[in-house]
């Protein structure tokens, strides 16, 4: 991920490319650049693990073929999920990892991946960006917050691996998607 600082809009929109790479390449990825994308992909790996069949039907629901409906549908559905003004470290990797099933989803569709990892990352960096920074310092940032967030024996991990943080989010994203889905219908056909 280079030298971008992690309180950067840079720093984010590196951190999603390299975790929507591992999503789609899996264990034949590059390792981790650094501590915070190793804890995002961990944590995306855990919640795919345990979410990847729901994840995906979401995915289907909404019914997306390219990254432009992408990029129109998911600034709703993320506005949608922390409608409640509720931020936490799991309804982010919630997010993230969502997106990254929504990458390989896309790519089934033959769009070329780096042309698809690019419009996707800058589309999530740039809400996370605009909407979650000041959460994030305020939270400890990305390297201290979230990264301790996620340690095996802090209490956010111990919540998070007990689907607890994560399973109002995941269950916010799989009510939303229905009415993603009821609206880009509507504006596709327009």
């Amino acid at each position: 991920m280079g030298q971008e600082h992690p309180d950067s809009k840079s720093f984010v929109y590196f951190l999603l490319k390299d975790y929507f790479k591992f999503a789609l390449e899996g264990s034949q990825s590059v390792p981790a650049t650094n501590s915070v994308a190793q804890t995002l992909r961990k944590a995306g790996s855990f919640l795919q693990g345990t979410r990847n069949q729901e994840l995906e039907l979401c995915i289907n629901k909404l019914n997306i073929a390219s990254i432009e409906q992408a990029k129109q549908a998911l600034p709703i559905l993320i506005s949608e999920v922390y409608s409640d003004g509720t931020d936490n470290w799991g309804r982010l990797v919630t997010l993230y990892t969502f997106c990254g099933v929504l990458v390989r989803h896309l790519r089934s569709k033959d769009i070329p991946e780096e042309e698809l990892v690019e419009g996707i990352a800058q589309c999530v960096a740039q809400h996370t960006w605009t909407h979650k920074a000041a959460w994030i310092r305020e939270n400890g940032g990305w390297e201290k917050g979230f990264v301790e967030y996620f340690q095996p024996n802090s209490p956010g991990f111990v919540e998070y691996s007990q689907q607890k943080s994560s399973r109002f989010s995941y269950a916010k994203i799989a009510a939303i998607t229905g009415i993603v889905a009821a609206f880009s219908f509507v504006i596709y056909q327009h």
